[in-house]
């Protein structure tokens, strides 16, 4: 051991005092002040620790027409008049209409058959089940980031989830 690793070693070994708690609080100001946290981030990691637990199928995105907005410089969003997501087992279409400052979501999932379909927006989720033609809408929803977590009736336990969008 040389006598750098002693001094690291016998410091490691010691107790946190006042000035040391000081130290670190600063530190972590300095931080926070400098280098904040970004909006969303923790809601972001719980959903994607969420899909690796239930190892979800993720759907690949694909813009119909003409993007309307630009990607968001804080957060990986998008925002589109039609949008399609793919997997090997399930494609969904979205069409998103602007009503009185909120939108509504209509969307069509093909196989056809019932979907129980999910909303997510921040920590809010709204519900609802496809008819048997895969048909499901969600009406007079608040404008912003939100994703879609679909799962097939005949195949519960493997969700599909798409990327973020901006609705």
């Amino acid at each position: 051991m040389s006598n750098d690793d002693a001094t690291v070693a016998l410091l490691a070994a010691g107790v946190l005092d006042e000035l040391d708690r000081e130290v670190f609080e600063s530190l972590a100001r300095m931080v926070e002040d400098t280098d904040p946290v970004p909006a969303g981030l923790v809601d972001r990691i719980g959903m994607a620790l969420t899909i690796e637990a239930l190892h979800a199928d993720v759907a690949e995105l694909r813009l119909d027409g003409e993007l309307a907005l630009a990607v968001r410089t804080d957060e990986t969003s998008i925002e589109a008049g039609t949008i399609t997501f793919t997997t090997d087992v399930l494609t969904v279409m979205i069409s998103v209409h602007a009503e009185a400052g909120r939108v509504r979501v209509d969307g069509w999932a093909a196989p056809a058959e019932a979907i129980d379909v999910e909303l997510h927006q921040g920590a809010e989720v709204i519900s609802t089940i496809s008819d048997d033609d895969g048909r499901f809408s969600f009406v007079d929803i608040e404008r912003g980031p939100a994703r879609l977590v679909l799962r097939r009736l005949s195949e519960p336990t493997v969700p599909v989830v798409t990327p973020q969008i901006e609705l």
